[in-house]
């Protein structure tokens, strides 16, 4: 296995900038030092050890069974059944199909650690025995879609699913995550491990976007018109600026009334009336005036609060969908508007 290039825990990215800023909250005005504390410690896996060993170097997922009461458990998180007199457990692999055992929880604003890894779902899985049978107790992993962003209505209880592997594994449970069987074929079902690089990713064709209406066009048209009014107005904000600073992106829009791009790079907004031919993400929406709403909370004086939901939530929800899980372009967007209004450049004053 190719060795990867050693990275610190911590990003150098999240390392806070040197100074002292101010504050105004209730009761007065405060001073906010950074700071930072620093703690080195290394986690033994124990008993885990041997577990994450298969799934690193096998590619083989196992669980422990009581030779009396015929429990199983997975993870192997005892080596002695407590319900039988602390017997020792035999070590027993298993398939790796199964179904979820509820709707996984969908995480979108995450630790620094997973920050751009978001969003993303996770589950726990009963995994089947090599009878057929499903384990007794059900093992925590991550949930992924091959059709883009994770969003509700993809896993619900008993949903069938299949556990894939990463290429490159290190030994820790996010070395393996789990699909659902209806977007795999009948060639991956079968192959033992199926790997990351194995499946077809981003699948938004799966997401129509139906017959291209004149209402449609005609909204898409004055989208294409907000976005550009968006990209006039962010270089007079500070705010608005920074919102977008130190960050680059081209993303191909896809609506039903037809498409467009735009790019966001050095701290500024450019849009194309065509898509572009090599884009970083993906960004998929049947009704382009959902975006209208978003962009005209963004470009007109509305009044204290906002119309629209904000993009993440619309992304979260699944009205707008996105080939990857990446949510770093849509969070920085969606601080747009708060820091036109901050800097009253909706207003003029």
């Amino acid at each position: 296995m190719p060795r990867r290039k050693k990275e610190p825990v911590i990003s150098p990215a999240m390392l806070p900038k040197v100074g002292i800023t101010e504050v105004q909250a209730a009761g007065g005005r405060y001073l906010l030092r950074n700071d930072v504390m620093f703690t080195a410690m290394q986690h033994a896996q124990g008993e885990f050890s041997d577990f994450f060993l298969s799934l690193r170097d096998e590619g083989k997922v196992f669980g422990h069974r009581c030779p009396q009461c015929k429990h199983l458990i997975i993870p192997p998180f005892m080596k002695r059944c407590p319900a039988c007199n602390f017997v020792e457990m035999s070590k027993e692999y298993v398939r790796d199909l199964g179904v979820v055992v509820a709707t996984p929880v969908i995480t979108v604003f995450a630790p620094s650690r997973f920050k751009g890894q978001v969003p993303f779902g996770t589950g726990r899985v009963f995994l089947e025995t090599l009878e057929g049978k499903l384990s007794d107790t059900a093992m925590l992993i991550r949930v992924r879609s091959t059709r883009g962003t994770i969003r509700p209505g993809i896993y619900r209880k008993g949903t069938p699913v299949k556990i894939a592997f990463r290429d490159e594994r290190k030994g820790e449970i996010e070395d393996i995550f789990a699909l659902p069987q209806s977007e795999l074929t009948a060639e991956q079902l079968a192959k033992s491990p199926l790997l990351e690089s194995e499946i077809e990713w981003g699948r938004l064709e799966e997401y129509e976007l139906g017959q291209a209406t004149p209402q449609l066009q005609e909204a898409l048209r004055e989208v294409k018109i907000h976005f550009q009014k968006l990209a006039e107005m962010i270089p007079r904000s500070a705010r608005a600026t920074a919102n977008l600073a130190n960050w680059n992106r081209i993303v191909n829009v896809q609506t039903g009334g037809g498409n467009f791009s735009f790019a966001v790079e050095k701290g500024k907004l450019r849009v194309q009336d065509e898509s572009a031919e090599e884009a970083d993400l993906i960004l998929r929406v049947k009704d382009p005036s959902v975006l209208l709403a978003w962009l005209r909370d963004s470009t007109e004086d509305i009044g204290e609060g906002f119309g629209s939901p904000a993009l993440t939530d619309l992304v979260v929800e699944g009205t707008v969908v996105l080939n990857k899980p990446e949510l770093e372009t849509i969070t920085r967007l969606d601080r747009v508007p708060r820091s036109l209004r901050r800097d009253h450049v909706l207003t003029g004053r």
